[in-house]
């Protein structure tokens, strides 16, 4: 990741996630209900697949915006990746 503002806020998102897989660690230690259970790992899993496409987008606008210097261009192609993601969602 060559953008230091992207690397914190992944760095940040990956550290809450990780705190609320202790929280369902704790859960499962304390023998909660299944059903409880399970919607935080869907949650928690949401979350990963919200930092995947953040990391994507960042990446393809990036990468892909980098091609021109002609500005309509580059807003081309955020735009497009912006589809992409929202499709993706």
């Amino acid at each position: 990741m060559a953008n230091s503002s992207t690397q914190a806020e992944v760095l940040n998102r990956l550290k809450n996630v990780k705190g609320h897989l202790a929280g369902i660690e704790r859960m499962v230690e304390e023998g909660q209900e299944c059903s409880n259970v399970l919607i935080q790992l869907s949650a928690t899993r949401a979350a990963i697949e919200k930092i995947g496409i953040y990391i994507l987008e960042n990446n393809a606008i990036e990468c892909l915006g980098d091609v021109t210097d002609n500005k309509d261009d580059k807003h081309k192609v955020e735009q497009i990746v912006k589809q992409m993601i929202s499709f993706l969602k």
